[in-house]
């Protein structure tokens, strides 16, 4: 008997690819109401671009430094101040770029939306939330961005 795990691996892929955006729900819910991290224009990064570099505390008392840039291979990481352990928060994939970063410190919830055009075509937004205090990612869904506010503002400095 022939296997074809390849053509199964390729279905899921362009399946998975065709989902369509969601408009509503708890995530983007939450996210539109969290606190904006500001980004900055990053500092030695051609051409300027949106960059993010903060310690945020959680109301539970967890420290975690953010760090990110919205370029090619850019992505979200987090780094426990305590525990020393380093998980990524956002990598939506190539093309698809950190855009917002936003902060709930009562629940401890970490929000980022990434958007681009896919390297599959087409233009694709994600909202990825950490659990800040549990140290692990808790949701990940392709949305509609009409449904989303205004990105943050972005300041010249930290």
């Amino acid at each position: 008997m022939k296997r074809r795990p390849p053509v199964v691996l390729l279905a899921i892929v362009v399946l998975a690819g065709c989902a369509r955006p969601i408009r509503s729900g708890p995530l983007i819910h939450q996210y539109n109401t969290a606190e904006c991290v500001n980004p900055v224009i990053g500092v030695g990064i051609s051409p300027p671009t949106r960059a993010w570099d903060y310690t945020l505390k959680t109301h539970e008392g967890t420290a975690v430094h953010i760090s990110g840039a919205q370029m090619p291979g850019g992505r979200i990481d987090l780094k426990y101040t305590q525990s020393g352990k380093e998980p990524v928060a956002a990598n939506a994939g190539d093309y698809i770029y950190p855009a917002d970063v936003r902060f709930d410190r009562n629940s401890g919830r970490l929000y980022v939306k990434a958007s681009g055009t896919a390297a599959s075509g087409g233009s694709q937004t994600w909202l990825f939330e950490c659990d800040l205090n549990k140290q692990r990612r808790t949701g990940r869904s392709r949305v509609d961005p009409s449904v989303l506010p205004q990105e943050c503002p972005a300041s010249n400095s930290n």
